[in-house]
């Protein structure tokens, strides 16, 4: 008999994880982000990242940067089979939930993501604007959630 997965938990990302959260990244992103962008990312004091673990494994991260009361969510991705168990918005909320006294935040979505659009309005998150070739091959719609309204945007 198989023994049942144990509960995923959220923790500050290490950069022992790089190679698990570059995995996480080729398997969910169509353009994942580079090991220079990640250790980047993981130096700067503006960035907060975070895991989500299961059994010992990697299946979800997300980024945030933080600029007086803005947020800037960077990258948030999940392992494709552990999708639609609301892992995205366990990284969302607890990402927000570090930065009490923030008033926005902001990310960019692909407009083909429509999974992932879905999410975040239903998170509060309005379209604010359009970033014409962010992807390089497509826009990106830029999302904004206004934390005065309540946690996730009411």
């Amino acid at each position: 008999m198989r023994e049942p997965e144990k509960e995923p938990f959220l923790r500050r990302m290490r950069l022992s994880d790089l190679g698990a959260a570059m995995e996480v990244d080729r398997r969910s992103l169509p353009k994942p982000w580079s090991e220079r962008i990640w250790r980047d990312e993981l130096d700067s004091p503006f960035g907060l990242y975070l895991v989500l673990e299961q059994d010992g494994r990697v299946i979800g991260q997300i980024g945030v940067r933080s600029v007086l009361d803005e947020l800037h969510i960077t990258t948030i991705a999940v392992l494709p089979e552990h999708r639609r168990r609301g892992h995205a918005r366990a990284l969302i909320g607890a990402a927000l939930a570090a930065y009490p006294d923030a008033r926005f935040v902001h990310l960019e979505v692909r407009p083909t993501n429509r999974t992932a659009r879905a999410l975040y309005a239903s998170l509060g998150f309005r379209e604010t604007g359009r970033r014409p070739r962010y992807y390089g091959d497509e826009d990106a719609l830029l999302m904004t959630l206004d934390l005065s309204e309540g946690p996730f945007g009411g």
